[in-house]
């Protein structure tokens, strides 16, 4: 009866099977070579992480099937939402996915041909074994280059252009509403964080304040030459109550003698023009003004070396967000692989259930796995859209615009130099290092002005005086007429007791040297520190991508044959839900290793700076 009973298991479930050829996983096919696996094993995410389209909802369950984008429903999906094309020629690669061998300073690990094979599905289809191609991605290849004077590389649409007035303030929804929808490529992105950053927009201000602060002070090389010329005509208060008084007095006499009193004469007034051309020059006698000069010109250097700062930093900040976005994608398409899984599990155990060998816990149990995986799709979805706003903000594009990552999800590229050169690189190449020697330079400078200051100043000048007057009063013997005249002159300054004052601000710049020092000295740890710290991530992520690829292959496997397992009727639904979970910690563990190699080669390349040019100096 027992034998019987299990007879009548096997065959039911050899029946659902059969009868769900259509709807539920077919047989795998024969393993594909290892290369082929591999490509077809990327994970490319582009504007929109949309799945390609499925015959039927079983098929799309298919265990071995692909995260991947399909150019098609892309498309579709641009044209439905009104988004315009991508951005320069680089719009392609939004829809393809290319594989690069990495070059790394360990030797590749070896795959073997004859690993896990994976079942043949529509979304999987047999290729030939293709052999792997050369490293195409070396480290100026795939660092955005530098713009050649000042000129950038793309030419965005105009609806991502920021509104001209920094200072507008939207005071409307239509206002902030999100209209437009543009899917960009990393390069690109970077691109347009040159064209629209505020940091960037004030470091150039600054160099131009310092550019014009050095103007300044190379000013006192030369000597000042003033003209002053003043015209008046001017009628004397204090003459005319003279004349007021001298004829009160006149009155007073008259009215003495009986007499009438003569009339004394008119306030005349006083017309003159004078004009005065000065010449001023100081005598650098201990090079106060040389040292003045030299620390502009140092200020300048300065600010130019924190204007590229800046740049290398703004580029780094703007990778980082992409390939957030790159990764929320990804955690997007994992996650509606998972609830397509779980979907098809909840068909299995409800078929198996209405055939009379599945249980009502069975199904309970995947209702409950696939309320949680739409859940984890729910939260993967807000985070995406969080991460395209962040990039949105990173660009300072416009506030009715959206942005989405057009490049797939790849290894960026490979690491030419070992640890030791990168290590060497990065010293010679940092702008924070030679800021420091510069800051020290700047304190040299103004404490060899300070000094300067408490020795005598001697300046030299002259001027020459031309003169001319026409007064009313007709008398020949008032002056009238023009004249000129010169004078010479030199001025010997020196503060002899200043309380101390120029001693102490002497010192306050040693103590900047002295700081300064201690800074580079400092800088000098961190970077070599941020070169290994980045350089060990690049390897463990290469690493890391070469096992979780295979931990996918794997996991793929198990699933489809628990699901197998499941729908003859001899394994569990539990089985078939661990299988799941493990898929999914595959594909997440994939995804977290492509992008943490794309993040630690971005971080490698902060560390070191200003490739490809390393245009910064020879030496710190």
């Amino acid at each position: 009866m027992r034998v019987f009973r299990q007879i009548v298991v096997v065959g039911v479930g050899a029946a659902i099977t059969f009868s769900n050829v259509g709807q539920s996983a077919s047989a795998p096919a024969p393993a594909q070579s290892q290369d082929s696996s591999i490509k077809s094993d990327r994970l490319p995410v582009g504007q929109k992480v949309a799945l390609e389209p499925k015959t039927t909802p079983e098929q799309a369950s298919e265990p071995g099937e692909l995260i991947a984008l399909s150019p098609s429903s892309q498309s579709q999906e641009n044209s439905a939402t009104g988004n315009p094309a991508q951005l320069g020629s680089n719009s392609e690669t939004a829809k393809t996915s290319q594989v690069v061998a990495v070059e790394s300073p360990l030797p590749a690990p070896t795959r073997n041909p004859q690993q896990i094979p994976i079942p043949s599905s529509p979304n999987n289809p047999t290729v030939p074994s293709l052999p792997i191609p050369a490293p195409r991605n070396t480290p100026l290849e795939s660092f955005p280059p530098n713009p050649p004077n000042g000129t950038l590389q793309t030419q965005p649409p105009s609806f991502l252009e920021p509104n001209p007035n920094p200072l507008t303030l939207p005071t409307r929804p239509e206002d902030v509403r999100i209209e437009q929808t543009q899917a960009i490529t990393l390069q690109q992105a970077v691109d347009l964080a040159r064209r629209n950053s505020q940091t960037l927009q004030v470091a150039d201000l600054q160099v131009q304040q310092s550019r014009s602060v050095l103007r300044e002070q190379e000013a006192a090389l030369f000597p000042n030459l003033d003209f002053q010329m003043g015209a008046s005509r001017s009628v004397s208060a204090g003459q005319e109550l003279q004349l007021r008084a001298q004829q009160r007095n006149l009155d007073s006499d008259a009215r003495r003698s009986g007499q009438p009193a003569p009339q004394v004469g008119p306030n005349f007034a006083s017309n003159s023009l004078n004009s005065t051309l000065q010449l001023n020059y100081d005598i650098d006698l201990f090079g106060r003004r040389n040292a003045n000069i030299r620390a502009a010109r140092e200020q300048l250097r300065f600010r130019e070396l924190e204007a590229e700062r800046q740049a290398e930093q703004l580029r780094f900040d703007v990778t980082d967000a992409y390939y957030n976005l790159q990764d929320a994608d990804g955690q997007v398409a994992i996650r509606q692989a998972s609830v397509r899984n779980a979907q098809q599990s909840l068909r299995d155990a409800e078929a198996l259930e209405r055939a009379g060998v599945g249980t009502r816990f069975a199904v309970l149990q995947a209702q409950a796995n696939l309320a949680n995986e739409q859940q984890q799709l729910a939260n993967a979805r807000r985070d995406q859209r969080t991460r395209q706003r962040q990039l949105a903000e990173e660009l300072n594009i416009s506030q009715s615009s959206n942005l989405t990552a057009g490049d797939p999800v790849d290894q960026a590229g490979s690491w030419r130099l070992s640890l030791e050169e990168s290590i060497v690189q990065a010293f010679k190449n940092r702008a924070e290092l030679e800021q420091q020697l510069v800051q020290r330079d700047i304190s040299k400078q103004q404490r060899r002005s300070i000094l300067a200051g408490r020795l005598p100043q001697l300046s030299v000048g002259g001027s020459y005086n031309v003169l001319g007057q026409d007064p009313d009063n007709p008398d020949p013997f008032v002056p009238r007429g023009w004249a000129d005249g010169y004078a010479i002159q030199a001025t010997l300054t020196w503060s002899i007791f200043d309380g101390g004052a120029a001693r102490a601000r002497a010192k306050q710049r040693d103590a900047d040297i002295s700081i300064a020092e201690s800074r580079f000295d400092q800088l000098r740890n961190q970077v070599r520190r941020e070169v290994e710290q980045a350089y060990f991530g690049l390897e463990s992520s290469f690493e890391n991508i070469e096992t979780s690829e295979a931990g996918v292959l794997q996991s793929r496997e198990a699933l489809r044959l628990a699901r197998l397992r499941f729908q003859a009727g001899v394994g569990t639904q539990t089985d078939v839900i661990q299988a799941e979970t493990d898929l999914t910690r595959a594909e997440r563990n994939r995804l977290l290793a492509i992008i943490g190699y794309n993040r630690s080669l971005s971080s490698l390349q902060r560390a070191v700076s200003n490739l490809p040019a390393n245009n910064i100096s020879d030496t710190p």
